[in-house]
């Protein structure tokens, strides 16, 4: 996978793998035997860990669950800057 070069990019490609991942979540609910969707889940929710793990080491988590790395003395997830901050979205 190509690696996004900056923040915005990054987010972007987050959303964009994040939106793949509710879609295919909801065809799953009404077609659970799809091989094919439940690989692409699959795929789609590694490449969204790794990009919000990513973003988590290099600018901070985006969500509580990826706070774990950054707060280890403290809760400090909300003293980086939001997404829709310094241009983020």
């Amino acid at each position: 996978m190509n690696r996004p070069a900056n923040r915005k990019e990054l987010l972007t490609h987050i959303n964009h793998v994040s939106f793949a991942v509710d879609d295919v979540k909801l065809y799953l609910d009404t077609h659970p035997c799809d091989k094919e969707a439940l690989s692409f889940f699959q795929e789609m929710s590694r490449r969204r860990n790794e990009a919000l793990k990513e973003y988590a080491s290099s600018y901070g988590p985006l969500t509580a669950d990826t706070a774990d790395r950054s707060c280890t003395e403290c809760w400090n997830w909300i003293n980086e800057p939001w997404p829709w901050q310094e241009g983020g979205c």
